[in-house]
């Protein structure tokens, strides 16, 4: 046998296809809180005013059917709001995870459930660590921790989206 040397650059994808959702219906897990209060206290804001305005911008998005490009901009204000932290906020910004042979996003139009999504992600990544103890590295844990941050801010707002009010109601006390 011999060995032919070549000079052809090696074609590499990146290309990836979207994250297949297994029960896109679910719009309640155990991450939907089960009453104002619990909203409350995962959408964390400082004053008033800032738990107002997260309100007015929230309210035009359904987390049962969102976009990549509309989960950027959902996951960017609740991180500016210190909602979520950065781990988070990778979640968010991943969408559904369809990227093309370069690494790009693509279809970020495209809708889909993003309660669903991030539930199973969670769900995978915590029996993939299970399969594989030896990958449970500081760096993983947090990232699975910002997956539980994702889930529960995604939980809060589908609240909101099945709640019977036509505006937010939870406590703006501070």
């Amino acid at each position: 046998m011999a060995i032919v040397p070549t000079t052809d650059m090696i074609q590499r994808s990146k290309a990836t296809s979207a994250y297949l959702i297994k029960k896109p219906g679910e719009v309640k897990n155990a991450f939907t809180p089960p009453d104002e209060s619990k909203v409350a206290d995962v959408l964390k804001t400082g004053t008033q005013k800032e738990i107002s305005e997260l309100k007015i911008f929230l309210k035009d998005y359904d987390m049962s059917s969102i976009s990549t490009d509309e989960l950027k901009k959902v996951g960017r204000r609740l991180y500016d709001s210190g909602v979520i932290d950065v781990e988070a906020f990778g979640m968010f910004i991943a969408g559904d995870l369809a990227n093309d042979e370069k690494g790009r996003p693509t279809n970020t139009h495209v809708k889909f459930n993003a309660i669903a999504l991030f539930n199973e992600r969670l769900k995978d990544y915590d029996n993939f660590l299970i399969d594989n103890p030896k990958l449970a590295t500081q760096d993983n844990l947090a990232w699975r921790r910002g997956m539980l941050i994702a889930n529960q801010a995604v939980g809060a707002l589908a609240y909101f989206a099945n709640a019977s009010q036509d505006n937010f109601s939870i406590d703006e006390q501070v």
